[in-house]
């Protein structure tokens, strides 16, 4: 899988930089780049607006098709690389009618992914504080005439989870190809409430019983499956030890099958205070909650820390340290080298090489 760079660079991904679920190998994504203008919107579950005070990776709230240059993209795309086409990060609220559709075709474009949420226009104008935010169902039959489409579904108490069969199927009438269900995230600084365990199984039912019934594919994603503490990554768990003392650091939706992958290994999880105790991704974690635990470990004249490499954004982290000065201060203050693993399958590797 890869990315297309704002320098029209392919850049390599894995899917834990998606959503974490199974993508085609050949899949190349178009994301918003530092041209694409406002989403328009004002989402009540919108991560941006949820963040502490301290945050220091700070993203706009941009939209992909709100990109003047984004045909541009990906007619470059279409000549130069022989790769299934995706755009995301899109709600369609700005820059989308059926011009817009033909136009997109016309460069190339394969498939699309939209943040849809409700296939009523009432909720959707609600959700996203956006009184043209209905337009788009309208829309939905032109969409899946030129491109396959994702519809994403953030599952929001009051909005959209009661009616989650009713909108399953509309999406299956309206010819939509995928629908993926994602649990809303709450932090401390949220407005909204997390999804609560009964509706998550009821979620989580309907999905299943309609799967059987429509011909639409609906993807229940590894967050969802985490919060239910069903999460695995269908892999047998790996029989390796150290001689160094040793600790796999992780999110706490990750923890147990991290704990089952690795046996012989201590694994740590770590609870993400920075936003307020109630966010399990490991994606999330901050230099701050690492340390909050590292404090806890026993001194060593040498040992191995694995983080999460999700947990990096380039060089920083969510709370503004760079990656090298959290490494320095974990060897200086306690003994332990750093490495980070983005995948279970890379810590044998570390092992051997240290």
């Amino acid at each position: 899988m890869y990315e297309l760079t704002e320098d029209y660079k392919l850049r390599k991904i894995t899917k834990y930089e998606l959503d974490m679920t199974d993508e085609r190998e050949d899949l190349l994504i178009i994301p918003p780049s530092s041209k694409a203008g406002s989403c328009a919107n004002d989402c009540v579950f919108c991560y941006l607006t949820q963040n502490p005070p301290q945050i220091v990776f700070k993203a706009s709230k941009h939209d992909t098709l709100n990109d003047p240059e984004i045909e541009k993209r990906i007619a470059y795309a279409r000549e130069h690389f022989d790769l299934w086409i995706r755009v995301t990060d899109t709600s369609g609220n700005v820059r989308f009618n059926e011009e817009r559709i033909r136009s997109l075709y016309k460069a190339g474009l394969d498939e699309i992914q939209i943040s849809l949420h409700t296939t009523k226009k009432e909720v959707r104008m609600r959700l996203m504080n956006n009184r043209n935010a209905g337009k788009l169902v309208d829309l939905i039959p032109i969409i899946v005439e030129h491109f396959r489409m994702i519809a994403d579904i953030i599952l929001t108490p009051g909005y959209n989870v009661n009616d989650i069969g009713e909108i399953l199927d509309d999406l299956d009438n309206l010819g939509v190809h995928e629908v993926r269900l994602f649990p809303v995230g709450v932090t401390k600084w949220s407005k909204i409430r997390p999804l609560r365990r009964e509706e998550l199984l009821f979620v989580k039912k309907v999905a299943l019983e309609k799967q059987k019934e429509l011909s639409i594919k609906i993807v229940i994603p590894p967050i969802f499956q985490a919060l239910l503490g069903e999460f695995t990554a269908r892999l047998e768990p790996f029989d390796v030890e150290c001689e160094l003392p040793t600790y796999i650091f992780t999110g706490e939706f990750a923890y147990p099958e991290i704990k089952r992958l690795f046996p012989k290994l201590n694994v740590v999880r770590v609870k993400n205070e920075f936003f307020g105790g109630n966010i399990g991704s490991a994606g999330l974690l901050t230099a701050r909650d690492v340390l909050r635990e590292v404090k806890k470990l026993p001194e060593v004249d040498l040992g191995l820390i694995i983080l999460p490499e999700v947990m990096f954004y380039g060089d920083l982290t969510l709370d503004g340290w760079k990656r090298q000065k959290l490494y320095n201060k974990i060897l200086i203050d306690k003994g332990y080298i750093v490495e980070s693993a983005l995948e279970p399958e890379e810590v044998p590797k570390i092992l051997e090489k240290i």
